[in-house]
């Protein structure tokens, strides 16, 4: 077999840190769009637990620029009609059960891990996945020395209250002038997909607009 590859496995699970941020006493979120990539696999009936015990509604979302626009039109239609609900925009892809196959395949490789440190929002337990006994030839972690890698987020972040929309990526202390796309330091914006790389790429010339308009003469 092959013996030069190992694995340092730090995939994460969807639904320990949703509830954790569901779970926010300052949470200031009144729906949530859904992962299409992660619902591909797990399917669209684990966020049921969102609308029915938290009462927040949540629309599954494709990642082209439509389904994003689809996707807010259906959340917005919800709080008009006074619903809550978990819907699918990303139907062509998406099934309620998810892929039974790639589960099981999941399922076969990974254990859940006890607990795992996220960036912003730190220890949520069974929220990422390591490799079985199985797979333990091919295991970085029990191959090698490595020891437990903190992970926190500087005190200046606040990441984790950007994630649970406490406050607008821009009213972080750090955006844009020590935290930027190319010198990171929170979560939000080492990513490009990150809330804080996102307003930082694409959000800071209609701020700007935004206080000149309001700007007294």
């Amino acid at each position: 077999g092959i013996m030069n590859f190992s694995v340092f496995s730090n995939h994460v699970t969807i639904v320990p840190p949703l509830k954790a941020i569901l779970d926010s006493p300052d949470l200031r979120l009144d729906g949530f769009l859904g992962p299409g990539h992660v619902s591909t696999v797990v399917g669209n009936r684990p966020y049921d637990f969102v609308s029915q015990k938290y009462g927040k509604p949540l629309v599954t979302a494709g990642f082209e620029p439509l389904d994003i626009l689809q996707s807010v039109v259906m959340l917005l239609q919800q709080f008009a009609d006074g619903r809550c609900e978990v819907e699918n925009q990303y139907n062509r892809v998406v099934r309620d059960e998810g892929n039974p196959i790639a589960m099981a395949i999941l399922a076969k490789v990974f254990t859940l891990r006890p607990h795992f440190e996220w960036r912003g929002l730190g220890f949520i337990a069974q929220s990422a996945l390591a490799l079985n006994e199985d797979f333990a030839a091919w295991d970085a972690e029990r191959l090698f020395d490595m020891p437990g890698v903190r992970v926190a987020d500087p005190k200046a972040c606040q990441c984790g209250e950007v994630l649970k929309g406490v406050i607008k990526p821009w009213e972080c202390k750090v955006f844009g002038t020590a935290c930027t796309p190319e010198t990171p330091i929170g979560t939000c914006m080492v990513s490009s997909e990150g809330a804080c790389a996102a307003y930082y790429t694409f959000g800071r010339l209609h701020k700007t607009a935004a206080s000149l308009a309001v700007a007294p003469a």
